[in-house]
């Protein structure tokens, strides 16, 4: 399953005013990767709006479960509880064109 996960911080907060924060975040970028993986979960990207305070994410993961436990897992939390978090579950392209078309022959 994908999941598209957008993640705001106030301009009080953002890690380019606040060491902590900035620390905080490059410690998340570093090892991103590696956090998610021991949970089974795929990073495919990770976008930021640097002026607009927001970040986005999109994680392929095997299921809800994993990404919740991925998502407070030690590595990961100090970033959840930095930003307001959004998810969604989405689906590519070809997985919503296959699923219409299934819907055409019920």
């Amino acid at each position: 399953m994908f999941i598209l996960q957008t993640m705001r911080h106030s301009p009080e907060s953002c890690p380019l005013g606040n060491p902590k924060n900035l620390d905080t975040m490059t410690h998340w970028l570093e090892n991103l990767e590696g956090a998610a993986a021991v949970h089974g979960i795929k990073v495919l990207g990770v976008w930021f709006d640097r002026a607009g305070h927001t970040s986005y994410a999109v994680f392929d993961a095997p299921s809800m479960e994993a990404f919740t436990a991925f998502e407070v897992s030690p590595q990961n939390l100090p970033v959840v509880t930095l930003h307001t978090t959004e998810k969604k579950i989405v689906t590519s392209f070809s997985e919503t064109l296959a699923f219409f078309k299934g819907q055409r022959q019920n």
